[in-house]
């Protein structure tokens, strides 16, 4: 329980790192939709816009921030905790099954919930991958 909470205060970090030096500001404008998109954007990833723009100004080859990337892994893990959960759904059906005649009902639902979880592992994958 320990390690999954340390994960999850590792990974969403609100606050950007300490910095060594004295801090600089930069005044930017922009337009009203830029300022809208940048709005939607803070809400939908859950960081600042300075954040956002300085990762889009340092990391410009790479479309996807380090912050992005480390969303898409705690996702992940919880992906992964969810498919264990089904997992172990689906061997105590097996074992039910096994043990007398009756074949459990929800067996296939939670053959289905599992391969739903499992895709979405894989998507996961793909997007960390890039």
């Amino acid at each position: 329980m320990a390690e999954e909470q340390s994960a999850s205060r590792r990974f969403g970090r609100r606050r950007r790192a300490n910095i060594e030096g004295k801090t600089q500001y930069v005044r930017v404008s922009m337009s009203e939709q830029e300022r809208a998109a940048l709005l939607i954007l803070e809400e939908r990833t859950n960081r600042t816009a300075s954040e956002i723009m300085v990762s889009a100004a340092l990391y410009a080859e790479n479309s996807e921030s380090l912050a992005e990337r480390r969303a898409l892994a705690v996702e992940l893990m919880q992906a992964r905790r969810l498919l264990a959960t089904v997992s172990n759904n689906v061997n105590q059906i097996a074992r039910h099954a096994n043990a007398g005649d009756e074949f459990p009902k929800d067996a296939a639902a939670a053959v289905a919930a599992a391969r739903r979880v499992a895709d979405r592992m894989y998507e996961l994958v793909d997007e960390l991958g890039r």
